[in-house]
């Protein structure tokens, strides 16, 4: 297994070589807002937008901007946002010099709590289903998942804003981000809401996968002859067949996390958590290209890393799988 681990992990600089040379291009190359207009404001005159073009190196060809890029990136530096010109990102014992450390904690615990409710109503539910198979219970699970695979996160989310505020006069808290321990009440009435929406969304493929995985578990002979030595049910769900149906159950709950890390900006957007999310969004807008690659480059290491830790899990969860 670390011999497959350090071969996965060996291929990791290359992919994310390729996102930065993709991204870089594109950011570029696609027509859009110049940068340099963005930062000097209306009215800006012809020689302050080459000026401002110059001091960004936006004026130099392709593969110097990219040489200079990676030199930086390898000496440690990502460059500066362009407005508050703040180190984008640094070593997390200097959280306080530098943006991302900022805006991680809030992004972090909207993932979390998200990914949490989506594995809690994911994997519970779809295997309730299939446990109760063809009942009442089977079916208002299986509606609930088509329903919530259906319908938008960004609806979802403008409906917890707008219902509450209709029917009890409720407002959702929205903008900024308070932490946990300076303000509970706050962080209760921002995060849950929004992290259990998230999470709804992100289960309902789970679910259904689940109850398939389940079924085609529960119809083997060595479930039938669990139940025939008298083992109790929640003994033969949990010990028997969880374990056998965790290998494609593990595998869903890799794609619900990349779901809820996507779904993440959403969120952020609609409820303006100054988060990674919404910074993404702000810097794709105004075209901030240092924010915008770093941010791309990022997505892309979590994105392998998680399909790493996914492929990884599968030898604890089944002996019998061989890496090779």
């Amino acid at each position: 297994m670390t011999r497959y681990a350090l071969r996965r992990l060996a291929w990791l600089p290359v992919i994310l070589f390729a996102v930065s040379v993709i991204v870089f291009v594109i950011l570029r190359e696609l027509p859009g807002q110049d940068p340099a207009a963005a930062i000097a404001g209306q009215g800006a005159r012809p020689e302050d937008l080459a000026a401002i073009r110059h001091q960004l190196g936006l004026d130099q060809s392709l593969p110097r901007q990219y040489a200079e890029y990676m030199k930086n990136v390898l000496s440690g530096s990502f460059g500066h946002e362009y407005n508050s010109k703040r180190e984008i990102f640094c070593a997390p014992w200097n959280s306080g010099d530098c943006l991302f450390w900022d805006k991680f904690e809030p992004t972090a615990q909207i993932i979390g709590l998200g990914l949490f409710f989506a594995v809690l109503f994911g994997v519970s539910f779809g295997v309730i289903s299939a446990m109760y198979r063809n009942s009442v219970i089977d079916y208002i699970v299986r509606v609930f998942a088509v329903i919530f695979s259906s319908i938008p996160e960004f609806f979802l989310l403008t409906l917890l804003i707008v219902i509450p505020s209709y029917l009890w006069n409720y407002a959702q808290p929205s903008g900024g981000y308070v932490r946990l321990w300076d303000d509970p009440m706050h962080w209760i009435r921002l995060m849950l809401p929004a992290s259990f929406i998230l999470g709804i969304s992100g289960s309902a493929g789970l679910m259904r996968l689940t109850r398939t995985t389940m079924l085609e578990v529960l119809r083997s002979d060595y479930i039938r002859t669990a139940h025939a030595k008298g083992l109790r049910q929640h003994t033969v769900i949990l010990a028997h067949a969880m374990r056998n149906a965790g290998t494609p159950i593990v595998t869903a709950i890799g794609t619900a996390f990349i779901a809820v890390f996507g779904g993440n900006i959403i969120v952020e957007r609609i409820l303006s958590i100054q988060g990674l999310g919404l910074w993404f969004f702000t810097a794709a807008l105004i075209r901030d290209i240092p924010v915008v690659q770093f941010l791309a480059v990022y997505t892309a290491f979590i994105v392998v890393l998680m399909n790493l830790i996914v492929d990884l899990s599968y030898g604890f969860i089944d002996p019998r799988v061989r890496y090779s």
